[in-house]
């Protein structure tokens, strides 16, 4: 009879270590998906129970016993628990600690007072009956979630099969208990038989179910989710259709699909994209620009000189926003600004330059004399300053006309720029008052030029001038040099001073501190 009571304890107990094993694997594969973790500890903790149990078979000792009843509740309350967990409910933790802690509080029997054993289990059958319930009619009543609705009901059946026999086993044994029977030694009590051949199964069905659960939740989510990534994808290809911007996918810098708006803005077809590096839309002198761009991985946006293959180069700005989490893939969106940059330009133009003559306005050179003297201060250069006033210029006016009086301005201009260099400063301030930055330029130097202008525009064929009507100016200049005050203001009184010196003299000189450089014969003031 002793084998007829481990066989079925035995098989049980091997049943449920592979369930936990089962249980294990479900839980790693599964993972974020809520459930399985409690499955898989509540299975380990029946084990541990079971295993406890034997060993108080084998020993005799209460501890063990008192270790195996509260192991196998823990276990069974936690594995209910994984249920809850995953119809996404809050979690009943009151469960554990009273069923586990009833079934120790009746065990104190073995050293407060003489219980009966039959009693007993009927307190364990019934605390381990009873459990199950709240999850029994949390699985039936779910409508809402018709995908695990078959194995739902396969769990539900499986632990309302495991609840009755377990509350059978402890009807018999209050049965047992309250007819007086004398003890029976457990291989040859029915009621003790009974949940290792009813009960063990039914849980083992259940955990079956839950596996079915968790697959199906997942298959269902698998399939939501490739019908979104499907649905992102078909809209990814309208918008790369729709968008008027050059739309290009990047994998190690290197184009894997193109939209039709990068097509017609490079004049590239979509074979001739495909495999191109990303450098090969840019022009060279963007080539710097671009790589420290796609190394900073387009933390901005960026203006650059793109390359159309018939038209040439024009403005773009590029956004790159990398797809993923660590990976090589990015989208770049290419967009023209060539009309943007003409706007800018015009209004830059407008801000700082005389819109006559072309020549920067006062304060666009205010700007520029203050910062190219603290260049010069910085690096140890001298500059020049010159201010000029065409002579006679309202007599030209009330003569021949202010059109005429604008080509003479116009004219001047044109001799000066032709005859400065690049990094030279030309303004006008206004009627026919100009001035002259020459930088790292000394007093000499600055008068020659001066000179040069003065040549070139006495040869000038002005329209609506007379030919024999030439052109002259007076000019005062003024050298600085490092260690000479900073100060803009202060150059130009002492220009003022020397143009008014040149003036005084009878005009057409240039007057380097009150000093002539050259002079003509003196007209009537104006």
């Amino acid at each position: 009879m002793s084998q007829l009571y481990f066989s079925p304890m035995l098989l049980g107990l091997c049943l449920l270590v592979a369930v936990a094993i089962a249980a294990t694997a479900l839980w790693r594969m599964s993972r974020p998906y809520a459930g399985p973790g409690f499955w898989m500890a509540g299975c380990w903790s029946l084990i541990g129970g079971i295993v406890f149990f034997i060993g108080f078979m084998v020993t005799g000792n209460p501890v063990l016993n008192v270790l195996g009843n509260a192991g196998q509740l823990a276990g069974e309350a936690i594995f209910l628990l994984g249920i809850f967990r995953f119809m996404g409910r809050p979690l009943p933790w009151w469960i554990v600690a009273a069923s586990v802690g009833t079934m120790v509080a009746f065990n104190i029997h073995y050293w407060v007072y003489s219980g009966n054993s039959d009693f007993l289990m009927g307190v364990y059958s019934t605390i381990a009956g009873l459990l199950p319930m709240q999850a029994i009619w949390l699985l039936i009543k779910a409508r809402n979630d018709t995908v695990t609705r078959p194995a739902r009901l396969l769990v539900g059946l499986s632990l309302l099969v495991y609840s009755v026999v377990t509350l059978m086993r402890g009807a018999l044994g209050y049965l047992d208990w309250w007819q007086g029977k004398p003890y029976q030694m457990p291989y040859e009590s029915f009621s003790y038989l009974l949940p290792y051949n009813f009960a063990i199964p039914a849980l083992v069905m259940g955990f079956i179910g839950v596996t079915l659960m968790t697959m199906q939740r997942i298959l269902a989510q698998s399939e939501r989710h490739a019908v979104e990534a499907r649905q992102s994808a078909e809209r990814f290809e309208r918008l790369m259709s729709a968008s008027t911007s050059g739309v290009a996918i990047l994998r190690d810098k290197v184009i894997t699909d193109a939209n039709t708006g990068l097509e017609q803005l490079t004049g590239l077809n979509r074979d001739q994209l495909l495999g191109l590096p990303v450098s090969g839309l840019f022009s060279a002198s963007s080539q710097v620009r671009l790589r420290g761009y796609l190394n900073q991985g387009g933390v901005r946006q960026q203006d650059l000189l793109a390359v159309h293959r018939d038209n040439g180069p024009f403005d773009c700005e590029i956004t790159l926003s990398p797809i993923g989490n660590g990976e090589s893939q990015s989208i770049l969106e290419l967009r023209d600004i060539s009309h943007h940059k003409a706007l800018e330009n015009q209004l830059n133009q407008l801000a700082t330059r005389d819109s006559l003559t072309g020549t920067l306005n006062r304060r666009a050179f205010d700007t520029g004399i203050r910062s190219e003297m603290e260049r010069c201060q910085r690096y140890g250069h001298n500059l020049s300053f010159a201010v000029i006033d065409l002579d006679h210029f309202k007599r030209i006016n009330d003569q021949y006309g202010h059109g005429t009086g604008d080509q003479v301005l116009v004219a001047f201009a044109e001799c000066c720029r032709k005859n400065l260099r690049s990094t030279d400063l030309l303004a006008r301030f206004g009627g026919e008052e100009f001035v002259i930055l020459m930088v790292e330029t000394d007093t000499a130097a600055a008068f020659q030029l001066l000179e040069r202008i003065r040549d070139a525009l006495a040869g000038l064929d002005i329209p609506g001038l007379p030919a024999t009507h030439t052109v002259r100016f007076s000019a005062g200049l003024v050298h600085w040099q490092p260690g000479d005050p900073a100060d803009p203001e202060r150059l130009m009184r002492l220009a003022d001073q020397a143009l008014y010196s040149a003036k005084r003299s009878g005009r057409d000189q240039i007057v380097a501190e009150g000093q002539p450089r050259r002079q003509q014969p003196a007209e009537a003031d104006e």
